[in-house]
């Protein structure tokens, strides 16, 4: 009994002390902390990020697009992350199509409505995605869109809200935006699809110009011909395409093999350099850019091991210094009747609970950037 109230007492004077001295101790809880989180931080985010592209990327076995820059065409097609300048043609959909390998799926991005993405392809991508309505249906004419979880918050938009495409989207004429009439809002599911709005590809086209709408029989410059802003029931039967769709542009296709043997078969196609489309798998892609980023990791993590190191000795010299000017405090102690384990349980205990402090801090935020770095993630990339 007497031991322990021995040592409590020690404890209650170390605590006591580290109060008096708070801002000493606040410094030193900080440098402890930032040391021990900074480098499972970095760990924590390269996972996450590492999860969150592989993940996207293991669930699109092929993308076909224009000869360009394979990184770029991943962006634009998995993650509609910038534009995609090279232009594919809706001839390329066909020929694959007719070849029966496997399930194609067009896409055309690289217009925003608000600043948000506008992705134009096929219910088909809708199933491959297992996007799953938190209100209202899925996109069926000319002028609908579904709308990621996120994009509804941000906007507030609700089913029957009317979202105008952005003016300076490329490729759109002259004159007032198309209206996209939202009659779908999309459960969050922590990807790309989240922050963006869907629509049906020939709606994309619209937007091109290569489609239009106007009173049936109107003559041409008579305020009857003038386009219509938004697609209704009423006037969706007016609208119509000029040229062949053959030709029409897409960004990517999106192609899941029926086989491995069909998937061979197809990539076998697109080796000639001659071709004017590229096959890549998103996946290698991915690999290929998470390697740079572990090796720039492993560059981080030594500078942050180096600074850490410094920060530790830092610390440790100032524990040293703090405790030869605190000979007064200890001498004055000593002729007080305090032995030599007293005031070396004293000294300790101090250092001990600037330590555990630091470890419980560091735990948390460790924690916090766990349960958040998918977030983190989608911040930063998104």
């Amino acid at each position: 009994m007497r031991g322990e109230t021995l040592v409590s007492g020690n404890l209650y004077l170390a605590w006591r002390y580290l109060c008096h001295h708070r801002v000493t101790t606040a410094v030193l809880v900080a440098s402890i902390t930032l040391v021990a989180y900074l480098p499972a931080a970095l760990e924590v985010i390269v996972v996450n990020a590492e999860q969150h592209f592989r993940s996207r990327a293991a669930s699109t076995p092929i993308v076909i697009g224009s000869r360009g820059s394979p990184l770029e065409l991943v962006l634009a097609s998995l993650y509609f992350d910038g534009k995609y300048d090279d232009v594919l043609r809706m001839e390329q959909l066909q020929r694959v199509e007719k070849q029966d390998l496997g399930l194609a799926i067009p896409l055309h991005t690289g217009f925003q409505a608000r600043g948000v993405p506008i992705v134009g392809t096929t219910s088909d991508y809708a199933e491959l995605r297992d996007f799953r309505t938190a209100q209202g249906r899925n996109w069926s004419l000319l002028g609908e869109c579904v709308v990621g979880a996120r994009v509804a918050d941000r906007f507030e938009l609700s089913i029957g809200s009317k979202i105008p495409v952005s003016s300076d989207a490329a490729f759109v004429l002259d004159g007032p935006p198309l209206r996209l009439n939202v009659v779908g809002i999309l459960e969050a599911n922590e990807t790309a699809d989240d922050e963006a709005v869907f629509v049906d590809l020939k709606t994309t086209w619209i937007i091109t110009g290569l489609g239009h709408g106007h009173v049936s029989g109107a003559q041409h410059g008579s305020a009857e011909a003038a386009t219509y802003t938004d697609i209704t029931a009423d006037n969706v039967d007016s609208f119509h395409f000029h040229g062949d769709e053959a030709r029409f542009p897409i960004t990517a296709i999106i192609v899941v093999p029926a086989s491995e043997k069909a998937e061979t078969l197809l990539i076998g196609q697109y080796l000639s350099p001659e071709d004017l489309a590229q096959v890549v798998r998103p996946s290698e892609v991915m690999d290929s850019l998470l390697q740079k980023v572990l090796m720039v990791r492993s560059y981080m993590i030594a500078i942050v091991a180096v600074v850490s190191l410094v920060t530790l000795l830092t610390i440790a010299l100032v524990l040293v210094l703090s405790i030869r000017l605190r000979r007064d405090e200890i001498a004055t102690m000593s002729q007080i009747g305090c032995s030599r384990f007293a005031i070396s349980t004293i000294l300790g205990s101090q250092i001990a609970i600037i330590l555990a402090i630091s470890a419980v801090l560091a735990t948390a935020l460790i924690q916090i950037t766990d349960a958040y770095g998918r977030e983190l993630i989608r911040l930063l990339i998104l």
